[in-house]
């Protein structure tokens, strides 16, 4: 292609995407109201069937589009193919999963295992991982049977990507389709206007006076994913009341603990309370807020007043096993700027000062999770008589020894479209940095050997 037929393309599309933001005056808002009172099927993790006692087992999936939902792939096929024998009883450690929280791309991921169970081992590379999803996106913004809608309320870039995701993989599924026999699937997306995480489950919809069941899965995977300018935030409305029925959402329930983290998510949730000020929720990619999806289960632990009272809400004894497997798929490449004396570009500064702020905040989310996790199975093995062990297993690209594939690894971009080979590559990777884990080996080791 010559430099003038490359650079009249450029212009054509950015004319488009300009054509496309200036006529998007509104959003389309498709949360709807709770006027009746919810039942035990309400999608909650309160709600949600509980698994083998014994072990507890939460899942966090970071963003980082396809390479992210291949990587957390990965993570679950190598859970899947590894058996256990506890207690005398033979199953996958897949099947002892009890929450998969994510953001962004991994969103696809935990959304799909969620509604589907195993069916992902059969369809999903083909579905999404090795879909050039990002080209048929492009396609959409220059079809012209698209243009029309674009000029009219309500339809934008977003909307396309969730239409798209609904007809093409997550077929109109809403939160009622999520499967009981699954892991509670917890999707989180960021309140642009509070700067916190926004969480899709009943308890935040609440809030809300909205019903999360009737809410299409494709619209907060959409969400989760919002990668701010290149997609239009999600509107939720927050509804002033909820007719004759009136949930229950006083914050004055939120226990803070005296916890400054648990007094800023309280006063964040009491924003939803100001019906006046705040009529609209803007939500957008959640890797803004916590890049790795981790944090809601400090939250959701400091909130209900402690691993103790949330051990005593979910109607259980203390587990002998609390686990936590993070799936970081986040890069760090390496920046033309270190190897130039001239002043590195507008973009490359902006992105610069965003990963670092993001990085910096990932790295203290590990280390509170860390910490977090030794105090509550301390505390559950005084409450129960006998030792609750902790296991917290990272998986991330800085455990590449090799130098080549952790180079490689780290020049996999941030798109939803990667060429098969990646998609394979990573998934290898994942099944090998699980595997290879002295934490996740400890952790097998112990339960086969418990009888």
């Amino acid at each position: 292609m010559d430099n003038n037929s490359f650079i009249k393309k450029r212009i054509f599309l950015f004319l488009i995407i300009a054509l496309i933001s200036g006529c998007s005056t509104s959003t389309k808002i498709k949360n709807i109201e709770l006027d009746t009172p919810l039942d035990s099927d309400s999608y909650s993790l309160l709600n949600h069937k509980q698994k083998n006692n014994d072990i507890k087992m939460f899942l966090s999936f970071s963003g980082g589009g396809t390479r992210a939902a291949a990587f957390s792939y990965g993570v679950l096929e190598t859970l899947r193919d590894t058996e256990i024998s506890y207690n005398n009883e033979t199953s996958t450690l897949l099947s002892e999963v009890d929450v998969i929280s994510s953001v962004s791309g991994g969103s696809f991921t935990s959304a799909y295992y969620g509604l589907h169970g195993n069916r992902i081992f059969e369809d999903y590379e083909k579905k999404v991982l090795k879909r050039d999803i990002q080209k048929d996106l492009v396609s959409g913004l220059f079809n012209p049977l698209n243009w029309f809608k674009f000029t009219t309320s309500g339809f934008d870039r977003t909307e396309l990507a969730i239409n798209y995701y609904d007809t093409h993989i997550f077929k109109g599924a809403t939160f009622a389709d999520f499967r009981k026999d699954m892991p509670f699937i917890q999707i989180n997306a960021t309140d642009l206007s509070g700067g916190q995480s926004f969480l899709f489950k009943q308890e935040y919809f609440n809030f809300l006076c909205s019903d999360l069941s009737q809410f299409k899965v494709s619209r907060a995977v959409a969400a989760s994913s919002a990668v701010p300018v290149a997609f239009a935030p999600i509107t939720l409305k927050n509804y002033e009341n909820c007719g004759d029925f009136e949930p229950i959402v006083s914050v004055t329930e939120v226990k803070d603990n005296d916890n400054f983290r648990s007094k800023s998510m309280k006063k964040s949730l009491a924003r939803y309370l100001d019906k006046e000020s705040v009529k609209y929720v803007h939500l957008i990619d959640g890797g803004i807020a916590d890049n790795l999806g981790v944090r809601v289960l400090y939250d959701t632990v400091n909130v209900l007043g402690g691993i103790s009272e949330l051990s005593k809400k979910l109607g259980t004894n203390p587990p002998r096993y609390m686990v936590v497997i993070l799936v970081n798929a986040a890069v760090s490449p390496e920046k033309e700027m270190d190897g130039l004396p001239d002043e590195p570009s507008l973009g490359a500064q902006v992105d610069a000062v965003t990963s670092a702020q993001i990085d910096r905040y990932s790295l203290e989310s590990i280390q509170l999770m860390k910490d977090s996790l030794i105090k509550w199975t301390t505390k559950l093995s005084k409450d129960a008589g006998y030792e609750v062990k902790p296991f917290f297993i990272q998986v991330d690209f800085e455990g590449l020894q090799d130098k080549q594939q952790n180079m490689l690894a780290n020049k996999i971009s941030t798109s939803l479209a990667l060429p098969a080979e990646q998609v394979d590559g990573l998934r290898k990777a994942a099944r090998h940095l699980l595997t290879q884990s002295p934490e996740f080996q400890k952790l097998i080791a112990d339960l086969n050997n418990d009888k």
